[in-house]
């Protein structure tokens, strides 16, 4: 969550990995891959997103750019040709016109609606790129009865899904629908596209133009590198979606539903929080109702200032960043045909004047489709600030937000009195946050110590046998178990033998959520009697010269000094062996990203020799995969010496 609880999005989680890494377990990776007994996640995913649009035939492609340009070519439009488009909409959509020789010819927007209705375009076009706009509908039964027999594509990047009032669906509605799957879109893989037609010939053109003149066979020769035949009736280009974006197309192809009905329900409240100020929405009662619109666009009412002071205030007073409508592509500084020497010839004559579209860019703020996932607490918060814009250049107050969720995780064998003070330091936290703390006992049989007013939430008893035996391994399995378990925002860990300040959570939780996936602190060294202790050696090394040499040169790079007890671990630095050093209990993760990380594996002689623990396992990965880390740099985790991995200190009691 960010500030203010506006939903991150996508919305990402263990599922959605899970789908992108069967795409890379598959073998294939692209659609001219090897072949595989498992399915192609690029077929799995048209033929799911043919179902859900009504339509029999769907292939997919890098990018919604991509797939207007081979609709293009699939209907023969090419140099000397038109196409009809409104001014309205993202520069890329006229690009891809020019991108095949054609003229873009761009309407109007009218007062009620960006999408049109087409207005002083007299001339027939070639072909019509009829566009739904944010929460709005073009309406593509009037451009067929005033251009008959004008092939019309149908661009459903914003509204993948919608119905129309009449219950129709939209994306069924042209004689070739296009989607962008791009990252802010309601339906996306990063980035892709998609072409829908119910023309079994058209689909075997469009198919032909994505996959280099080949198309899709259920019958691949037995000697066939792949499933694409050589029997396609149009020259194409490579232009076919990878296995892997395909995959996170599934997953969110199937959170779709759950989602629209949310968005639907956030909308309808908003719309309804509104009613009666001067701010207003601009939407299609078919697009609201189904939840399925790329953003809703808001006319701004008189005394609320500028699109940039509303963008402005709102973020400032609730963390929620509002776009704008599109600039009139003529007027946006992205067209640039006269740049490119193959666009000179069909750039065409300059553009007529498009005052309208001109005054939707410069008097609407657009409110991005994820806001109305939050909670709705937070919308109505939302609604309360532009209201409050109408009459003061500044809302007065900011948005209060939701406290997190934290799940502290204990691991102990059951028999170390210092599990009564870890866990009160815990109770102990100066902290917004709900923390929930779970101890996973490592014993089927001891019993805890009395722990006074500091029992946990919960006590998870765990079979012995069903872990590896030794401790250093064992432990790593143990959290990866209790991992699995976690429900919450975020996951921290605490050793029984170690103690918190208690600012720990709270001064982690302020760099977290200024969106850190992996915050860590730094510790202060304590004896076993609890009392500040400094070391003459590094202690995570058995006793000797290579102990005292790690200590000198972990001294020179600032980590740790022989009269300190501070410890002031970093992921930065890199001396031979020693890639960063992180101790468990100073961690605060993202559960989302912890799911997705394993901290047990079998060590190697050396690294056995080496100590190597858990947490250099986890922050191993971390580096390998450029995860954001940051670091407090404050020590609030009180680290006890003597435990499991540097028993020669003496074991704590």
């Amino acid at each position: 969550m960010h500030q203010g609880n506006w939903p991150a999005w996508p919305e990402i989680d263990e599922w959605s990995v899970q789908a992108v890494s069967a795409a890379m377990l598959s073998g294939r990776l692209s659609v001219s891959g090897a072949k595989s007994t498992w399915a192609s996640r690029n077929q799995l995913a048209a033929d799911r997103l043919g179902i859900m649009t009504g339509r029999r035939h769907a292939v997919l492609t890098t990018n919604g750019s991509s797939a207007i340009v081979v609709a293009l070519h699939a209907l023969g439009i090419g140099p000397g040709h038109t196409v009809l488009l409104p001014a309205t909409t993202w520069v890329g959509c006229a690009t891809s016109i020019l991108r095949v020789g054609a003229t873009p010819v761009f309407h109007d927007a009218s007062p009620d609606s960006p999408c049109g209705p087409v207005g002083e375009v007299a001339d027939a076009p070639s072909a019509i790129l009829a566009i739904h706009l944010y929460a709005q509908h073009c309406d593509i039964d009037a451009l067929r009865a005033r251009y008959p027999g004008v092939p019309i594509i149908e661009d459903a990047s914003h509204s993948q899904l919608a119905l129309m009032s009449d219950g129709r669906r939209i994306g069924c509605l042209g004689d070739v629908t296009i989607m962008s799957f791009q990252a802010t879109k309601i339906l996306t893989c990063g980035e892709g596209g998609a072409l829908l037609t119910d023309d079994g010939e058209m689909a075997a053109r469009l198919q032909s133009a994505v996959m280099d003149s080949r198309r899709f066979t259920d019958e691949p020769a037995a000697t066939a590198a792949h499933d694409l035949v050589a029997a396609g009736n149009l020259h194409g280009a490579n232009h076919a979606l990878s296995e892997t974006a395909a995959g996170l197309l599934l997953d969110q192809l199937s959170k779709f539903p759950a989602q629209a009905r949310r968005r639907a329900e956030g909308a309808r409240s908003f719309v309804e929080q509104l009613a009666g100020s001067g701010w207003l929405p601009r939407y299609d009662p078919g697009a609201l109702a189904s939840g399925a619109f790329y953003g809703m666009a808001l006319r701004i009412p008189e005394g609320a200032g500028t699109p940039e002071d509303v963008v402005a205030a709102v973020q400032k007073n609730t963390g929620l960043i509002l776009d704008r409508v599109y600039p009139p592509i003529p007027e946006s500084p992205l067209y640039r045909p006269d740049t490119v020497k193959q666009y000179l010839a069909a750039s065409g004559t300059p553009a007529r004047p498009v005052p309208v579209s001109g005054s939707w860019h410069t008097r609407h703020v657009v409110v991005p489709h994820q806001t109305f996932l939050a909670s709705a607490e937070t919308i109505r918060s939302l609604a309360e600030v532009l209201v409050a814009l109408e009459s003061t250049s500044e809302a007065a107050f900011t948005v209060t937000a939701t406290a997190p969720t934290v799940d502290v995780v204990v691991i102990t064998t059951g028999d170390r009195p210092t599990i009564k003070e870890a866990l009160a330091s815990v109770a102990a936290q100066n902290t917004r946050a709900t923390v929930k703390v779970t101890v996973w006992v490592d014993s089927p049989e001891t019993g805890l110590p009395d722990l006074g007013m500091t029992a946990p939430d919960q006590v998870v008893r765990i079979a012995t046998d069903a872990l590896p035996a030794r401790s250093v391994e064992r432990i790593g399995k143990l959290r990866e178990l209790a991992i699995r378990a976690c429900d919450a925002d975020y996951v921290a860990f605490l050793d029984d033998d170690n103690i918190w300040e208690t600012d720990h959570l709270s001064s982690l939780l302020a760099v977290a959520e200024r969106g850190y996936p992996a915050v860590h602190s730094w510790r202060a060294l304590i004896s076993a009697e609890g009392v500040p202790a400094t070391v003459d050696r590094f202690p995570w090394l058995p006793p000797g010269a290579a102990a005292v040499e790690r200590l000198q040169v972990l001294s020179r790079l600032g980590v740790m000094d022989p009269g300190s007890p501070v410890v002031r671990d970093s992921s930065d630095f890199v001396h031979e062996d020693t890639r960063g050093m992180v101790d468990m209990g100073e961690w605060l993760f993202d559960r989302r990203l912890l799911r997705t990380l394993r901290l047990h594996r079998p060590r190697t002689p050396r690294e056995t020799e080496q100590r190597v623990g858990e947490d250099d396992i986890l922050l191993e990965q971390l580096r390998a995969l450029h995860i954001p880390i940051a670091c407090t740099r404050r020590p609030t985790l009180r680290y006890r010496l003597g435990g499991l991995s540097n028993p020669e200190f003496g074991q704590a009691v």
